[in-house]
């Protein structure tokens, strides 16, 4: 692991730990930002999109690449996120669970140098915005992995097993959506 990933793992890790984390979790998004280069070239430079850096019960720390051509399906994290966008732009579709189906509400673009967070309730869809790839950080305040959630149906918005199969099957081309 690159050595400024490494050491924003351990600051991420003694944030979420502390008495408010999603304070304390912002606040080192927020330094890290600060000097976001050598976090966004390490992001650069990784083979995969999605990679998962620590995960304990209390925080899961990933870097993330989303790519202007395509969109990651509707999906739950059923715990807070925080999310640093060091390079590009972030295109968060948001959505509403309404009478047990995901309805999309509105979208929010976060820009190199901000900060986005979504509670545990949010729903999202994610494209890069612009014509280069973001790289970010999201934090999660729990055990991503551990906990079942749903990937949701791009037409019905009914809530789909989150398997990376169906997670893979379900990512569309933008050119897929008029209203991107």
């Amino acid at each position: 692991m690159d050595r400024k990933i490494a050491t924003f793992v351990k600051a991420a890790r003694g944030a979420a730990a502390d008495a408010q984390p999603t304070k304390a979790v912002r606040r080192i998004l927020s330094e890290a930002l600060m000097e976001p280069d050598p976090i966004a070239s390490a992001i650069a430079e990784q083979d995969e999109d999605h990679i998962m850096l620590f995960e304990d019960d209390s925080v899961s720390i990933w870097t993330s690449r989303f790519h202007p051509t395509e969109v990651i399906p509707p999906h739950e994290h059923k715990m807070d996120v925080h999310i640093a966008v060091f390079r590009g732009g972030e295109k968060n579709i948001l959505y509403r669970r309404e009478n047990g189906v995901a309805k999309h509400v509105s979208s929010k673009v976060v820009k190199s140098g901000e900060i986005f967070s979504m509670g545990a309730n949010g729903i999202h869809a994610v494209t890069a915005d612009g014509s280069e790839p973001s790289l970010a950080i999201h934090v999660y305040l729990g055990p991503l992995m551990q906990v079942e959630r749903f990937l949701f149906d791009w037409d019905t918005g009914e809530e789909v097993e989150y398997t990376m199969e169906n997670f893979e099957n379900m990512t569309r081309p933008v050119s897929a959506f008029s209203d991107l």
